[in-house]
């Protein structure tokens, strides 16, 4: 069992590895720079899609603020994006209408260089040469239609109002896989999609009475600026994602983010401490993955519901690959002893070792240095305090004198 002081300080450490595993200022910085230039070309003046006002705006983890940094060197930073259409030509169907997004891309040099090939519903483009630390990233860019006055609605949602219609900022959005993805015109009979709903429902569910750090209206202006503060469940979310990283790397059955994301959404319980809330968080998952009857042939299946569109169900690919609930089953499971395990070891080195089995040597190796940093810090200052059972400085505790040497961390 873990003191008071012992869970103020290992959550200190789950915090800090969570800003580690966040992507830097400068990384999202290149990011917006990167996506409002598409944004600007496929709005050009000679772009068939110039009479609809394309816009591009973030969605998925880039909008929530829980992208992590690839778990090792040559691997992509993900950004998901979606490109906003008001209206569109009432001849064109899905296909008519990914495929002018496509030629519009192509018309460009560099865009069509780095366009990588065709997704179920998005373009992908891959940068693999930018200025800012050479960092690899690609975007997902979703063609979507949108109402008159969409936008304005979407403001108002983030910046003011709580309680809200979440139907209201749905989009229809093109799907390949869709039977009439070739003949529908009619955007009423396209895939209803619905981002911007769950990220207002994602972040509602991360707010406390008193914590509000992030701000969602500012994440989808023109130009947002780079939000560094993290809520208990960002952090969550970004330490659960790095572990299923370190765990199935590139396992294409792997659990996927937007189950991970939603089920953690569901479990959290508004703790303000870290540890707290991703010990919360693993333990009551499981009871968010649900089971249901398919009405047609009687057969039962797992249902993870989107809580913006009920009848979404984000485990459907379970159904026909049963390894993908059987590999999370397994990951639920394992995070759940890691985490434990960690927390439960003596002093500096021995933590250190167990999270780096977990999250990486890298990401906690830095973790511990921006620990040491600060600890050093507060010694100059005659505020560190030292808890010996842990190894770490906190706020309690017996005072350390200042000194002028430092030797080994452990």
């Amino acid at each position: 069992m873990l003191t008071i002081q012992q869970k103020t300080e290992f959550s200190e450490i789950l915090d800090e590895l969570g800003e580690t595993l966040d992507i830097t200022e400068s990384q999202f910085n290149a990011a917006v720079t990167s996506y409002n230039a598409v944004g600007n070309w496929l709005c050009n003046d000679d772009s068939k899609l110039k009479p609809y006002s394309p816009s591009v705006k973030p969605q998925g983890s880039f909008l929530i603020g829980t992208t992590i940094q690839p778990y090792t060197d040559g691997q992509d930073i993900d950004i998901d994006l979606v490109c906003e259409l008001t209206g569109k030509n009432p001849r064109w169907t899905q296909k008519d209408l990914k495929d002018i997004v496509k030629e519009q891309l192509e018309s460009h040099k560099k865009y069509e260089s780095i366009l990588d090939e065709e997704g179920r519903r998005c373009w992908t483009l891959k940068y693999r040469e930018n200025s800012i630390n050479n960092d690899q990233y690609h975007m997902d860019i979703l063609p979507a239609v949108i109402a008159n006055g969409y936008n304005v609605v979407l403001t108002k949602f983030f910046s003011e109002s709580r309680n809200i219609n979440f139907d209201s900022l749905a989009i229809r959005i093109t799907d390949k896989e869709l039977l009439n993805y070739e003949v529908a015109t009619d955007p009423d009979h396209w895939l209803q999609s619905n981002p911007f709903g769950y990220a207002k429902w994602f972040i509602d569910r991360a707010e406390t009475s008193r914590l509000k750090l992030f701000s969602l209206n500012e994440s989808i202006q023109p130009v947002p600026k780079f939000q560094k503060g993290r809520l208990p469940l960002q952090r969550v979310v970004q330490i659960l994602k790095r572990h299923r990283d370190m765990m199935f790397k590139d396992d294409k059955e792997k659990p996927i983010s937007v189950i991970i994301t939603t089920l953690a959404a569901y479990a959290y319980e508004g703790q303000t401490n870290v540890l707290d809330a991703l010990v919360g968080v693993i333990d009551r998952m499981h009871l968010f993955v649900e089971d249901e009857i398919d009405q047609d042939t009687r057969e039962a299946y797992r249902f993870v519901g989107n809580p913006v569109n009920l009848s979404e169900n984000f485990a459907d690919r379970w159904r026909d690959t049963p390894a993908k609930e059987r590999k999370f089953n397994d990951w639920l499971k394992k995070v759940k002893f890691d985490i434990n395990n960690a927390a439960q070891q003596n002093g500096q080195h021995n933590i250190i070792r167990t999270l780096s089995e977990s999250f990486g040597d890298n990401a906690v190796k830095k973790t511990f240095s921006n620990i040491g940093n600060r600890k050093q810090l507060l010694t100059e200052q005659g505020n560190n305090r030292f808890d010996a059972a842990v190894g770490l400085s906190t706020a309690g505790a017996s005072a350390i004198k200042p000194h002028k040497f430092y030797g080994s961390k452990d």
